[in-house]
């Protein structure tokens, strides 16, 4: 049996419809819905759903929700899934064969971009199928993602994880996913698109607060680069990753926070003394002349001059006539 679990705070207009797509599949489930301290109508819609489970606590984030999901779960197989994605008919006896013919301990399936359009409706924005080479903790290290409700776990490789993370609350997911690799879980992919995950809008948790996403992603990283170096475990490849990612890091810091780009500087030139950015290539080479610190003081100062001189945005007028083309449907 597959138990999935589903976190919810506020869901109340996505929920049944999620339920829905759990309910209808083909292999037995036992599904719980952990109400983190909704204020809407989305425990009552569990409370009534046949074959639904629903657990009540106070608002304590969701990897706490996953977490009571889990302890209560029953099932051989754990699956997550948000309270509004949507999960295709039969993905869940595809991912189950997927296992039990692999031996595997995660199954991953592509997934679809869903996103709001200005009507309120959904559409899909294209097919997810991201790469999983021979060493998957350094691909989900540097940015390979699934959401939750596009990966199914043995519960083995649950239990050797341990907990969600509590002090990751934006990149949790990604960091769940990386712990199963770091155990040693073996991975296999399924072929058929398996989740409709929605998008409401550009307003992303990483980007409603980014400077949490940047130290969320920093405390990762640099928790990984402390265990491979005690542990003796470095190597030329994890090397590459980590300064790939404390890259990234550092670029996102440098305008904000000038002491915690140092910290990680630091830790970019003990794996590589003679840095240089990957992107954007004149970055890259204006490094190897002056010194990456120095470039990137270059770099703001060159975005800033840009926000200065830009033209300011023309007043309010009525749009141009169309022209015929303008008017020709499109094929």
């Amino acid at each position: 049996m597959i138990s999935v679990v589903i976190p919810c705070h506020n869901a109340e207009a996505w929920l049944a419809a999620t339920l829905a797509s759990a309910l209808s599949q083909t292999v037995p489930v036992e599904i719980i819905v952990v109400d983190d301290g909704s204020t809407d109508g989305s425990a009552s819609i569990a409370e009534h759903t046949a074959g639904v489970r629903l657990i009540r606590q106070t608002a304590q984030g969701v990897s706490a929700a996953r977490n009571a999901g889990t302890a209560a779960a029953s099932g051989d197989f754990i699956q997550y899934l948000d309270a509004d994605d949507l999960f295709e008919p039969q993905t869940l006896a595809e991912r189950l064969a997927c296992m039990q013919q692999t031996g595997a301990d995660v199954v991953l399936t592509p997934w679809m971009r869903w996103e709001r359009q200005p009507n309120g409706q959904f559409e899909s924005a294209g097919i997810i199928r991201p790469d999983l080479g021979e060493r998957p903790e350094l691909d989900i290290l540097i940015g390979a993602w699934w959401p939750p409700g596009a990966v199914l776990y043995r519960r083995e490789i649950v239990a050797k994880v341990g907990p969600w993370r509590l002090d990751l609350p934006i990149i949790q997911d990604a960091r769940f996913l990386l712990d199963s690799a770091l155990a040693g879980a073996r991975f296999a992919r399924t072929q058929a698109v398996g989740l409709r995950y929605r998008v409401h809008g550009p307003d992303s948790l990483s980007r409603r607060d980014p400077r949490a996403f940047v130290e969320d992603c920093y405390r990762s990283a640099s928790e990984l680069h402390d265990r491979w170096q005690m542990r003796g475990e470095m190597d030329d490849e994890r090397r590459r990753a980590l300064v790939r990612v404390f890259g990234q890091i550092a670029r996102s810091l440098f305008p904000i926070d000038r002491s915690r780009f140092e910290d990680v500087l630091d830790r970019i030139h003990s794996l590589d003394a003679r840095y240089r950015p990957e992107q954007p290539p004149m970055l890259r080479a204006l490094s190897g002349v002056i010194g990456y610190r120095s470039a990137e003081h270059v770099a703001l100062w060159w975005r800033h001059m840009k926000a200065a001189t830009a033209p300011a945005p023309e007043a309010s007028r009525p749009a141009p006539a169309p022209t015929p083309r303008d008017r020709e449907p499109v094929a």
